[in-house]
C-alpha cells in the first residue's frame, strides 16, 4: 500500500531555525519589504519538518533580528556567524527532546519553553500533535 507520509525519510535534527536574506544592493523601502516578505516563510522552510508543523499548529512562528548566534548554533554545519549580515530567529526557542523512527512511523518531542512538552506522532495517513 503506497503511503500518503513516510515517517522513515523526515528529516529532524537539533540546528537552531536561522535565515538571512539575500544580500544584493536594495533602496531602504525594497529591502524593508523584502525582509517583510522572506522572513517569516524563509526561516519555516529552514527547519525540519515536524517543528513547521508545531510551529504552525501553536501559531509560534514570530521572528525576531539574531545579533548573536542562537543556542546550539553549529558553525560545522550552518556556516560561520556573520554579524554583518541580517539575520533573524524565531522568538520562541524550541528544543529537540527526543526522537524515535521505526517502519512507517516516526516520533518527536519538543520543548517550547514555557508551553511545555508537544509530541508529534507521525504515520503514513495520520499525524497526532499532543501536548505531554
Amino acid at each position: 500500500m503506497p503511503s500518503i507520509l513516510d515517517p522513515e525519510t523526515i528529516y529532524v535534527d537539533d540546528l537552531p531555525g536561522i535565515w538571512s536574506p539575500v544580500q544584493w544592493e536594495l533602496t531602504p523601502e525594497e529591502r524593508n519589504h523584502e525582509l517583510e516578505e522572506q522572513a517569516r516563510a524563509s526561516i519555516l522552510w529552514s527547519i525540519n519538518i515536524p517543528e513547521a508543523v508545531l510551529r504552525l499548529f501553536l501559531n509560534e512562528t514570530q521572528i525576531e533580528r539574531a545579533f548573536n548566534p542562537p543556542d546550539r548554533y553549529d558553525p560545522e554545519q550552518q556556516g560561520d556567524w556573520d554579524p554583518d549580515l541580517v539575520t533573524f530567529k524565531f522568538r520562541r526557542s524550541i528544543r529537540l527532546e527526543k526522537v524515535l523512527r521505526e517502519p512507517d512511523y516516526l516520533y518527536v518531542e519538543y520543548s517550547f519553553s514555557e508551553l511545555g512538552v508537544w509530541a508529534l506522532e507521525i504515520e503514513p495517513e495520520k499525524i497526532t500533535i499532543k501536548k505531554v
